[in-house]
């Protein structure tokens, strides 16, 4: 009777593929367009790194009032006072696998086979990890005691509220979750308290993509000390490249067509810059995930205050591949990551256009 192969060598087989895979060349049907997280955001320019059990960042809030006109050798007391707050944030983990089982090996013995076979299942995984990562950063999580999921940008940016000048201001601090839920808490810090006021955000409401949405994105450039790169240089490093404005495609193409028809009433501010659409030199980027948000948000972006938090080395931590307990032919290989949505600073984190305040 022949021998069997063992699972040891199958593994071993698995291990050594996965360490040679060559480059992707079969077709893959991506979900979005474009997977803007994934390929900017989480770059290692934009990233930054933390450890400890949750992320915490302190705040200056307010000053403690020792600034004053003194007359010569007037006493005056000590006044010292804590004036930093903190914002904190829980760690989310996120989980992707990817499974061959040992008859599957043994169809596909022949090189090439396995290894187109491999990394199919990889692939699979990646793009799956990726779609995922992409919904959730323009997404809240489901109420405000739910940890599980990461905490997107409407969680820091919130909309306007209601009663507020729809011109826009900062006056914007109100999370609205998925269940429907609100809260004016968001990073431990509740912005609705008059102490707290610099931790609200610019927002403002717009009815359509007009002369007045130009008027608005103005106003929200100036409050939010947007700056425009003046080199095409400056899109990719510098101060200049923290800024980005994403929009859905309806509001997207909507704009382009303003740009098409500018005329002197709006202004050179519309103007393309370098090929690319772009307010005041900024780039408009297109995000699939707003597509079909009932409010229309036109998000500004300074990824200098906003950006991915990782646990250190625990960044796309792929594990060595195994068999399964229950399913002893089944070898599966983890992936694990731990990260966060995090916002140092939502004043100066950017802005949002949107369409209605509910």
């Amino acid at each position: 009777m022949p021998e069997g192969v063992p699972n040891s060598a199958l593994l071993d087989l698995t291990r050594t593929t996965l360490q040679n895979l060559p480059d992707m060349d079969f077709e893959v049907a991506l979900k979005y367009q474009d997977y803007t997280v994934c390929n900017r955001w989480f770059q290692k320019d934009k990233v930054q790194i933390g450890s400890g059990t949750s992320i915490e960042r302190n705040i200056v809030l307010d000053t403690s009032g020792n600034a004053k006109f003194v007359r010569p050798y007037q006493k005056t007391p000590v006044n010292v006072a804590n004036v930093q707050k903190k914002i904190t944030a829980p760690w989310v983990y996120l989980q992707v696998d990817w499974s061959i089982s040992r008859q599957e090996i043994l169809q596909n013995r022949t090189p090439a086979r396995y290894v187109n076979l491999v990394k199919s299942r990889q692939v699979d995984a990646t793009l799956d990890q990726a779609n995922l990562l992409e919904l959730r950063s323009m997404m809240t999580p489901n109420s405000e005691t739910d940890d599980l999921v990461p905490r997107g940008v409407p969680y820091w940016l919130s909309m306007r509220e209601a009663g507020s000048s729809s011109t826009g201001g900062f006056d914007a601090y109100r999370v609205r979750y998925g269940n429907a839920s609100t809260s004016t808490t968001k990073g431990g810090l509740d912005g609705s308290l008059a102490a707290n006021a610099m931790y609200r955000n610019w927002a403002a409401t717009y009815t359509s993509i007009n002369a007045d949405f130009v008027k608005r994105m103005r106003r929200a450039f100036h409050a939010c000390n947007f700056k425009s790169p003046m080199l095409v240089k400056d899109l990719n490093r510098g101060r200049a490249a923290d800024f980005r404005l994403y929009m859905s495609l309806d509001v997207l193409t909507e704009y382009e067509d303003l740009v098409t028809a500018a005329n002197d009433n709006i202004g050179a501010d519309l103007d393309p810059f370098h090929g690319a659409t772009s307010f005041r030199k900024v780039p408009c980027i297109y995000m699939p995930t707003l597509d079909g948000v009932t409010y229309s948000p036109v998000y500004g972006i300074n990824h200098a205050k906003f950006f991915p938090m990782v646990m250190e080395g625990e960044w796309m931590r792929e594990n060595e591949p195994m068999f399964d307990v229950e399913m002893h032919n089944v070898m599966t290989t983890y992936i694990d990551s731990q990260f966060q949505f995090f916002c140092t600073n939502p004043r100066e984190a950017g802005f949002v256009l949107h369409t209605v305040t509910s």
